[in-house]
C-alpha cells in the first residue's frame, strides 16, 4: 500500500498528460493532411496511377500544372473505354470519344485535384473521425508517411492516405469499410515532378465531331413554371453532414431540370438527384451498391429520388428517406 500511495501522483500526472499527447499526435497528422492538400494544388507533376473500385481496375495518366492563370489538370484513361478529363480553373470537361460526346460542367471556385475525395474541411472532421499517423512506407519508389482516418460512427468510411515525405503529394489512398476491408484504392506507379508543363500537354486529343452537354447553373430557374421550381431539403441529415452545393442540371434528353444537391462532412460526400418520375425510365427503387459506392432510390411526390455516395448504406438510406419537397408560392 505505501508503494501504491507513492506511485499515485505519478499515475495521475500520466493520466493528465495522455489527452494532451493524443491531441498533439492528431495535430501532427492533420499537418500532414494539410500539406497533402496544398501540394495537390501548388505543384507541377505528371504520373500514372491505378484505381480499383470493387472488382474493376483501371489505369490512368495525370498531368497537373500551375501557372499565373491558375490550375489545369488532364486525366487520360489508359485502360477500358477511351476518355479524357480536363480541369481548367472553373470548368471541367469530359471527352468521351466512344460516345461522340463532350460533357462540360461549371465548378464553384478552384477545381479539386484528383482524387476528388481529398479532405475539404479538416477543421471539422475531428468530431467524427479519429486521425493518427502510422509508419513510413515506400510507394512508387518514394518514401511516404501513412495517415489513418477512422470514423467514430456508422455513417462514414475510414480513409488511409500515404503522403510523400519530400513533396507532400498523395501517393496512395484507400477507403475502408466497417469490417476493415479495402473497398476502393488508388496508387501511383510512377510520378515525376516538373518546373513547368507545356500547355500542349494539357490539351485534349479528342477532336472529332461530338454532342456537347453543358451542366450549368441556370439563373432563369426562378422564372420556370411552379411545377418545375420545386426545391427539396433533407430533414434529418446524418451527424456532421451539411449542404455544400445545390443546382439544377438542364439535360437535353429531359423535359424538366434534374435537381442536384451535394452533402459533405468535410471528407465524405453524398449526391442527391431529384427528377420528375416521367423523365426517369429506370428509377432506382431501394438499395444498390458497387464497390464502396452505395445508392438508395425511392419515388416521392411523383419524383424519382436517387441518393449516391462513397458512404455506408445507412447514410444514403437516411438521406433518401428524410428528403422532403418544399413548395414555393
Amino acid at each position: 500500500m505505501p508503494l501504491l500511495r507513492k506511485r499515485r501522483p505519478l499515475m495521475l500526472l500520466l493520466m493528465l498528460l495522455l489527452p494532451a499527447a493524443a491531441f498533439a499526435a492528431e495535430d501532427e497528422a492533420i499537418e500532414w493532411l494539410e500539406r497533402m492538400i496544398r501540394s495537390a494544388h501548388q505543384l507541377n507533376y505528371s504520373g500514372t496511377f491505378v484505381y480499383q473500385q470493387g472488382d474493376a481496375l483501371q489505369s490512368m495518366k495525370i498531368i497537373h500544372a500551375v501557372s499565373e492563370r491558375g490550375e489545369s489538370e488532364r486525366l487520360v484513361s489508359l485502360t477500358g473505354p477511351s476518355r479524357e478529363v480536363i480541369r481548367n480553373r472553373d470548368r471541367v470537361t469530359c471527352y468521351l470519344p466512344e460516345d461522340s460526346s463532350i460533357v462540360v460542367e461549371a465548378t464553384a471556385g478552384t477545381p479539386r485535384p484528383f482524387p476528388l475525395k481529398l479532405p475539404e474541411e479538416l477543421g471539422g472532421i475531428r468530431q467524427h473521425y479519429e486521425i493518427r499517423l502510422a509508419n513510413e512506407e515506400r510507394i512508387a519508389g518514394l518514401s511516404a508517411r501513412k495517415v489513418v482516418i477512422e470514423p467514430r460512427d456508422r455513417y462514414r468510411y475510414g480513409q488511409h492516405f500515404w503522403v510523400a515525405t519530400d513533396t507532400g503529394l498523395l501517393l496512395r489512398a484507400e477507403t475502408v469499410n466497417e469490417e476493415g476491408t479495402v473497398i476502393e484504392q488508388l496508387m501511383y506507379t510512377s510520378l515525376e515532378m516538373h518546373d513547368s508543363i507545356p500547355e500542349s500537354e494539357l490539351l485534349p486529343q479528342f477532336s472529332a465531331n461530338a454532342t456537347v452537354v453543358e451542366l450549368e447553373r441556370k439563373p432563369e430557374q426562378s422564372r420556370l413554371p411552379a411545377s418545375q421550381r420545386q426545391n427539396w431539403q433533407v430533414s434529418e441529415l446524418p451527424p456532421g453532414f451539411s449542404l455544400k452545393l445545390q443546382r439544377n442540371h438542364f439535360l437535353p434528353d429531359k423535359l424538366s431540370p434534374v435537381e442536384h444537391h451535394v452533402y459533405s462532412d468535410g471528407l465524405a460526400s453524398v449526391s442527391v438527384f431529384v427528377e420528375e418520375r416521367g423523365d426517369s425510365e429506370h428509377a432506382l427503387d431501394g438499395a444498390s451498391a458497387m464497390g464502396g459506392v452505395n445508392a438508395y432510390g425511392r419515388i416521392l411526390a411523383e419524383h424519382a429520388v436517387t441518393v449516391v455516395g462513397e458512404v455506408p448504406p445507412a447514410t444514403v438510406e437516411q438521406i433518401a428517406m428524410s428528403l422532403q419537397p418544399i413548395q414555393h408560392d
